[in-house]
């Protein structure tokens, strides 16, 4: 609940200068309890989800539980089947564009050319992605997803070492070659070093559990739409429907992957996997030509997961490929544009885009409207209600979360690009109002001042 949520970032925050353990090896043969050893079979099925295949293959599971099959591969039959009167529980092969779908007919941007016919023969090094849509009844419309599960199936040429039990998933989206769908990452790739590793005080016990984090990331989440209806793409079993819920879930499992029990066990390191793996897919939509772009509270929470694992996996490429995105635009990410420094040297929230002197007078006077458009004059916040509710449910009240780690993490702080939301009032105000106990205060983002009420 919240005041757990609190809890857990004041004691996060209360350690930044505490020591941590010596770095632990990854041990144990399978990092998540799904996961099993490979085997043939002439069908996989996985979260309601079967593939049927036209004979028996090698098939076995990544790290993260995801499964793999050796191809070349037919496969013959999927399950529940693709409906085409009601245009529900599609499949797409290589899902490689941003505007177009096959998983449901109620989605923006919904194209039935791109559900492949069945029987489906492919050679390898391929992704199929598989939806289960919610009641065909359900009108898809506002905040409504259309979709109840996904599931991955990577189709490979060559069996992983290990039989992938150690290997990270290619990426799920993308252009096929780029780094993230063709990536070799194992486990024991992960630079544990790079954790800070905070011991909690035994006065800190609100902290989320592991197990809680594995399973938030235990499944493919599809966020591969540019513009906000993408939140009628996200899957109600695999993740969070809105984005202020995914920017607050990222951080804090960000969060909880810096203490000093992660590599303990089983549930830390699948935690540390899934984390990492929703990383890779991230990576893998921005290369792609995905845009997060600015829309209160929608599109924010992604570029977060996306740095940390470019610092745990030692990943410049990551760090070059989220710098050229935002040197072409603005729009790459919500947090770049949702803040601003106002010509008196304040830092702000409100957008640019898509608004008018008229709109945010029309947004103030009737409390309708895009809630997110900055003050034309740039005196306050934006918003009919500065510091409001809107803030404090959608836009820069989640952004507390990521201000800890950025400060926590520096050379993700020092690759962010605009940094102002360690500056912005608001944010530090929630943070400085977590508890009554104690108060947490910034200054301009350099340093962190902790005391006690």
């Amino acid at each position: 609940d919240t005041n757990m949520v609190r809890l857990f970032s004041l004691g996060v925050l209360a350690l930044v200068f505490w020591y941590g353990l010596p770095t632990m090896v990854v041990s144990g043969q399978y990092l998540c309890d799904s996961v099993g050893p490979s085997s043939s079979l002439d069908h996989v099925s996985q979260y309601g989800v079967t593939f049927q295949f036209k004979e028996s293959r090698t098939v076995g599971q990544f790290a993260n539980g995801d499964f793999w099959v050796l191809g070349p591969v037919t496969i013959i039959e999927i399950s529940p089947a693709y409906n085409s009167s009601t245009r529900t529980h599609g499949f797409e092969l290589n899902p490689a564009s941003y505007t177009q779908t096959g998983f449901d007919g109620r989605l923006t941007g919904w194209s039935a050319s791109l559900v492949p016919a069945l029987p489906l023969s492919i050679s390898g090094n391929a992704t199929l992605v598989k939806v289960i849509s919610r009641d065909p009844n359900i009108v898809v419309s506002g905040n409504t997803p259309g979709l109840q599960t996904a599931v991955v199936l990577t189709i490979l040429d060559t069996v992983p070492p290990k039989d992938g039990v150690l290997s990270f998933r290619p990426a799920y989206f993308g252009h096929s070659t780029s780094q993230a769908k063709t990536t070799t990452l194992s486990a024991n790739d992960i630079l544990w070093q790079k954790s800070p590793k905070i011991r909690p005080p035994a006065s800190v016990t609100a902290i989320p559990s592991l197990f809680n984090v594995s399973r938030n990331f235990e499944r493919v989440w599809l966020d591969h739409h540019r513009s906000w209806t993408v939140i009628n793409y996200h899957p109600l079993d695999n993740m969070p429907n809105y984005g202020a819920d995914i920017a607050t879930d990222t951080a804090e499992a960000a969060l909880r992957l810096m203490l000093d029990d992660v590599q303990a066990t089983q549930n830390g390191t699948c935690a540390m996997v899934r984390y990492l793996q929703y990383g890779i897919d991230v990576w893998g939509e921005l290369v792609g030509g995905m845009q997060w772009q600015p829309n209160g509270g929608h599109m924010n929470g992604r570029k977060l997961p996306l740095l940390f694992t470019a610092a745990f996996f030692g990943l410049q490429q990551i760090y070059d490929d989220v710098h050229t995105a935002m040197n072409a635009t603005l729009e790459t990410f919500s947090e770049e544009s949702e803040v601003y420094r106002s010509p008196s040297g304040e830092v702000l929230f409100g957008l640019w885009v898509d608004c008018t002197i008229k709109g945010y007078w029309d947004s103030v006077a009737s409390g309708n409207g895009n809630k997110a458009c900055r003050d034309p004059y740039g005196y306050i916040d934006g918003t009919p209600h500065p510091g409001g509710f809107y803030q404090g449910c959608c836009t820069s009240m989640p952004w507390k979360d990521q201000v800890v780690a950025l400060t926590l993490l520096p050379e993700i702080k020092n690759n962010w690009g605009n940094t102002l939301i360690l500056e912005y009032p608001l944010c530090i105000f929630w943070l400085c109002s977590m508890t009554h106990h104690c108060y947490i205060c910034a200054q301009m983002g350099d340093f962190w001042h902790i005391d006690s009420a």
